[in-house]
């Protein structure tokens, strides 16, 4: 069976938000969803994940939440290695570019990446929720 771990920082909600579509999505595909934050990381259930898809708004001048998606992310990267991985989140100026740093990163340590990371402006529409739902089948489909 396969288990889909969401996790996610959202400092205004709009990241949370699709966290939630995707997760719901992820277990109408069959999937096993851990939903969660990033500070209320499971540790225990990190072996256990098949599938993940991580999300995380951004910070300062473009970048990752370094005080509660960084200590979390450097937490799980190791269970990363040969998984499908789906990276998302929302900005609110600059274009989402902390995202290509971020999928870098994420190949770098041999997570398989399901397409770009997906970034959207300040809350999304439904034409936003609706392409995360449909990343959310692209990651189950590996």
């Amino acid at each position: 069976m396969k288990k889909c771990m969401v996790m996610y920082a959202s400092s205004t909600g709009n990241t949370e938000q699709m966290a939630m579509a995707i997760a719901e999505q992820a277990r109408k595909e069959g999937a096993e969803v851990v939903l969660c934050t990033a500070s209320t990381l499971p540790a225990a259930e990190l072996p256990t994940i098949t599938h993940w898809a991580l999300g995380c708004s951004a910070h300062g001048v473009e970048e990752l939440d370094e005080a509660e998606f960084m200590p979390a992310l450097e937490q799980i990267e190791p269970y990363l290695r040969g998984k499908p991985v789906l990276l998302f989140g929302s900005y609110g100026w600059g274009a989402g570019a902390y995202m290509k740093p971020w999928e870098e990163r994420t190949r770098l340590i041999g997570g398989i990446l399901c397409g770009e990371g997906f970034v959207f402006e300040g809350a999304p529409v439904e034409a936003a929720v609706e392409e995360g739902r449909q990343r959310a089948k692209t990651l189950l489909a590996q």
